[in-house]
């Protein structure tokens, strides 16, 4: 069980100001976004913890490929997740994933900027 992060990266609190638990399919969405959208090396308690996929400039041929691989790489540790291929649409970055056979879409980083969102 984990705590729901927010569009922001903060915790959601209910009305009583407690946060709210995600579990299951739900929790394991959130962790493969944290993992995509963090910047490898920017969590001090893990520097290993998320991906390169920041580094990587939409300018280039060969940014696609370099997204697919990062992103593999970040998700190591999730083997029922499958990086099925990445998209970059106006400079923002979405990564699609294969989670035990259902396909997601998560979107990485948008506008140049490292803004993420669900």
């Amino acid at each position: 069980m984990d705590m729901k992060l927010g569009l922001h990266g903060d915790m959601e609190i209910n009305s009583l100001g407690l946060p709210f638990h995600i579990a299951g399919f739900e929790e394991l969405v959130q962790r493969i976004y944290v993992l995509l959208s963090a910047k490898k090396g920017g969590f001090i308690y893990n520097r290993e913890l998320g991906s390169s996929i920041d580094s990587v400039s939409p300018e280039d041929p060969q940014a696609v490929p370099k997204i697919e691989a990062f992103a593999r790489k970040a998700l190591e540790s999730i083997p029922e997740a499958e990086v099925t291929g990445a998209e970059i649409n106006d400079g923002g970055i979405t990564v699609m994933v294969s989670l035990s056979g259902i396909d997601i879409e998560i979107f990485v980083r948008g506008g140049g900027s490292n803004a993420s969102e669900l």
